[in-house]
């Protein structure tokens, strides 16, 4: 399959493989299709096709005497050129597929071969492009049209890179380094809870036989609560970052959609996740407000965890001042039920990651702005000209 690409600013124009008709040759479709462009185009589908076409005939020798554009109605331009060696003229229409096979009142076989064909290319995103050959009568005028194929043509954006533009872009802290620390010690709590909390509670894994250390499961516990605590500290200091943080977008008011327009940005962007409509959703340099909401929940989600887990721990010292307040729960529901609780947590966690993980990827993928690079550096490239809600 050969392929023709063309750059025009942000477009990025591909053509498939002409698909030529009646013993029409690849070369004689190009090269009429190419003949077809209005003179002087800078539109990027025709600067693609007489690209492709330039590697198969000189286009200098020919001449275009009439150019009539496209209408609303026909969906097709007509073009008249003329070869300057030999001052043969030809007319050449290009235009919609339909349109085309119409001018040239095409047979019921061929017009089924080539709506079956373009079908096919339409599955892989490229728009035919159909291409027909006419002549005048020199007596009474009558046009007398030949249908050539189509060329099967995809245009896409391409977003411009920050390197080959760097003039466009500024760089904008968000994220400072206490907040990064606590963010990946708060990942490797976490992960060793789940691990050591699946190991204790899976009895499978547990082997007692000579020469085996009987206080395995004793380590894990030392493991388990000393993670718990940590991830205890990272949350008291998270907490107290949402009032003292260095930029806004680490305060409290960046976790919850507390105004009118963060509302309705929250559909807008849900659509957006939903329905992959990238082009029209509202920008925001700290958590959108779907993320706000994702992550304040997963903040309560961390709560419960940190709760329940010390709910179980003070069992083991009912008498201690602390502990003594938060039995509470086990009287009301029952350890067991706590437990369940505690377990509801931690899966919870472990299917919010690669979650997490996908839309930071899908985020940096589509908006292009470092929201990945972010949580290593501390701040984000964004685009000068985009107005962004929380700016």
């Amino acid at each position: 399959m050969t392929r023709t690409v063309n750059h025009q600013g942000e477009i990025q124009v591909t053509l498939d493989t002409p698909v030529p008709y009646g013993g029409v040759s690849t070369r004689e479709l190009t090269v009429a299709a190419a003949l077809g462009a209005r003179a002087g185009t800078r539109d990027p589908v025709d600067l693609a096709i007489l690209s492709a076409a330039a590697h198969y005939e000189d286009l200098r020798h020919y001449q275009q005497l009439e150019y009539a554009p496209p209408d609303p109605e026909f969906c097709r331009s007509i073009s008249r050129v003329r070869h300057l060696d030999s001052g043969q003229e030809q007319l050449i229409a290009r235009g919609d597929l339909d349109s085309i096979l119409y001018l040239c009142r095409a047979e019921e076989a061929g017009r089924h071969r080539a709506d079956l064909l373009a079908d096919i290319e339409e599955v892989h995103g490229f728009r035919s492009v159909g291409v027909a050959r006419g002549s005048v009568s020199a007596v009474d005028g009558h046009e007398e049209w030949a249908y050539l194929g189509f060329i099967p043509v995809r245009a896409t954006r391409s977003p411009r890179s920050r390197k080959e533009e760097p003039a466009a872009y500024r760089y904008v802290p968000v994220w400072d380094w206490q907040l990064r620390v606590l963010h990946w010690t708060a990942v490797f709590c976490i992960l060793s809870l789940s691990l050591t909390g699946w190991l204790m509670g899976s009895g499978n894994l547990v082997y007692v036989t000579p020469g085996t250390d009987t206080f395995y499961i004793g380590w894990l516990r030392l493991a388990h609560f000393t993670c718990g605590w940590l991830l205890l500290a990272t949350a008291l200091l998270r907490i107290a970052g949402l009032f003292i943080a260095s930029t806004k977008y680490q305060r409290w008011q960046a976790l919850f959609p507390v105004t009118s327009t963060d509302l309705r940005n929250l559909v807008r962007v849900m659509l957006n996740y939903l329905l992959c409509i990238f082009e029209q959703g509202p920008h925001y340099i700290g958590h959108n407000p779907l993320q706000q909401v994702a992550y304040t929940g997963i903040y309560l989600v961390g709560c419960a965890a940190i709760f329940t887990g010390f709910s179980l721990y003070g069992m083991y010292a009912p008498d201690h001042w602390l502990f003594g307040h938060i039995l509470w729960l086990n009287h009301l529901i029952g350890p067991q039920y706590v437990r369940i609780m505690h377990l509801a947590t931690m899966w919870i966690f472990l299917a919010f990651i690669p979650i997490h993980i996908y839309l930071s990827i899908r985020a940096d993928t589509v908006e292009r702005e470092g929201a990945i690079s972010s949580i290593f550096s501390g701040g984000r490239w964004c685009r000068k000209g985009t107005k962004f809600d929380d700016d």
